[in-house]
């Protein structure tokens, strides 16, 4: 990798902004050298975007720069993320919002009690994070288009990862946040005053790049040397079908999860529930490497000091009551504890914290969703026998019987009822769930007194308000 032409890039190119960009790469370009050995899909290396410059031209001369932006559009995401935003918080701050987290303390309570100020640091994260990212994939997309020295071939590949990066994050901004800009270049001025984007919008646009995407983008993992952990046609077309889902086109949402579930050679539910989140199982679709700790950072964050073994976040006990008698998941995905005479159930899916082990990989897809998400698809168009089997799959494999639900409604509730439990505190499922199906009002509103419908959306961080005179503020903040 050439490190050299990276950092003369910068120094062209961000001028009197060097300073606060060296601070940010220079322990990238560290780690990049510690990993040299692995394999190129490994190597990180990230250009945080500076408020008045570009990243040059220079940067797309060659694959192997291309590569390295490529490598580093995925690690703002995950393991060079300066903030927990995508490797845990979209994840415990959303459980906290519906009704799978508590926390022992009052560290979360803006969240728990669903009234989070303007200037709440972890939603400000999230924002930024997801903008910072799009902002390298666009980078990418224009970079590599004007570049006349790579060949179509990977051009196109790093195009199709650069789309589908940013419909990722687009995802997430939209569900939680509500209309907000789409930024689809990397013209500093134009962005900095861009209004908000309706939803629909959004989605039409993320279709319309994820199917780009998915016509060129390999149909195995072996730009990723096997790992699972970079998009390919599959990765692609998962958030495809999560996304056919949330914008209730159902025929296209059961034709996505199809295309996943027919493909027996790459995906397979494992039987054994503690080994779905080990790194390249044949249920994962996509997952994050781990950082340096060798473990994830939600186990880091969510699992009890193991010496103090002090309670932070734990289930509700709601959540702890939905499991059914005999669901295997109860033993294999919760743990619990006595701590001051009480017994506190907390998240048990990712449970190693041992340095350098790598005996987990976070899970961004995998192949129960899709199940679910095709039971869904299939009970909306009136095919109740469909749902019914895709359902009773979940749960057999969970150790219950064949769902007893027989007509659209209940089964319907009984999809919910099953994503609840399957899809427990990862990311975001739940709450996003909630508020898609129209639910979070009856469920929520039952059980929070402080409830109040226009806390479905998170508050526009203020900074970007203020700075942004076109943008506005969401209803109840």
């Amino acid at each position: 990798m050439k490190n050299s032409r990276l950092y003369k890039t910068i120094s062209t190119n961000h001028g009197a902004n060097l300073k606060p960009v060296l601070v940010y790469i220079l322990p990238v370009i560290a780690i990049i050298l510690t990993l040299s050995s692995l394999t190129s899909c490994k190597k990180l290396i990230d250009i945080k975007p500076s408020t008045t410059a570009q990243l040059g031209s220079e940067v797309y001369t060659d694959s192997a720069s291309v590569q390295a932006v490529i490598s580093g559009m995925y690690g703002k995401l995950s393991v060079l993320s300066t903030t927990q935003s995508y490797r845990s918080s979209i994840s415990t701050l959303s459980g906290f919002s519906a009704d799978e987290l508590n926390y022992v303390g009052s560290s979360y309570d803006q969240f728990i009690n669903n009234a989070i100020p303007v200037t709440d640091t972890n939603v400000g994260d999230i924002w930024s994070n997801s903008y910072s990212t799009i902002y390298v994939a666009n980078s990418l997309i224009e970079g590599v288009t004007q570049s006349s020295s790579i060949s179509v071939q990977f051009k196109n590949q790093a195009i199709a990862e650069a789309e589908f990066i940013r419909s990722f994050c687009y995802f997430y901004l939209a569900n939680l946040y509500g209309d907000v800009p789409l930024v689809l270049t990397t013209n500093v001025a134009t962005n900095a005053v861009m209004a908000r984007t309706p939803v629909a919008t959004i989605y039409t646009q993320l279709i319309a790049d994820l199917k780009s995407a998915q016509s060129i983008l390999p149909a195995d993992y072996s730009i990723s040397g096997n790992a699972r952990t970079r998009a390919n046609k599959w990765i692609v077309t998962a958030l495809l079908a999560r996304i056919e889902l949330y914008n209730k086109n159902w025929s296209a949402a059961e034709t996505q999860s199809d295309a996943i579930i027919a493909n027996t050679t790459l995906f397979s539910l494992s039987t054994d529930l503690t080994k779905v989140f080990t790194p390249g199982n044949t249920e994962a679709i996509w997952q994050f490497y781990n950082d340096a700790t060798g473990y994830t950072a939600y186990a880091g964050t969510v699992l009890p000091n193991a010496v103090t073994r002090i309670p932070t976040y734990v289930l509700t006990t709601g959540l702890v009551n939905a499991f059914e008698t005999g669901d295997k998941r109860m033993a294999a995905w919760t743990a619990s504890l006595v701590y001051n005479g009480t017994t506190y159930y907390y998240p048990y899916k990712y449970k190693s914290v041992t340095t350098g082990a790598n005996a987990e990989y976070y899970t961004i897809f995998r192949l129960a969703e899709m199940y679910l998400i095709r039971a869904e698809a299939r009970a909306e168009q009136s095919n109740i026998s469909g749902a019914q089997a895709d359902l009773s799959v979940i749960r057999n494999r969970a150790g219950l019987p064949n769902t007893t639900a027989g007509d659209q409604a209940s089964i319907l509730l009984a999809i919910e009822q099953e994503r609840r439990i399957e899809l427990n505190n990862e990311w975001g499922h739940r709450w996003l769930d909630l508020k898609r199906t129209g639910r979070a009002n009856a469920v929520i509103g039952a059980l929070k007194p402080t409830w109040n419908s226009t806390a479905e959306l998170f508050p526009i961080p203020s900074v970007e308000i203020t700075n942004n005179p076109n943008l506005t503020q969401n209803p109840g903040y």
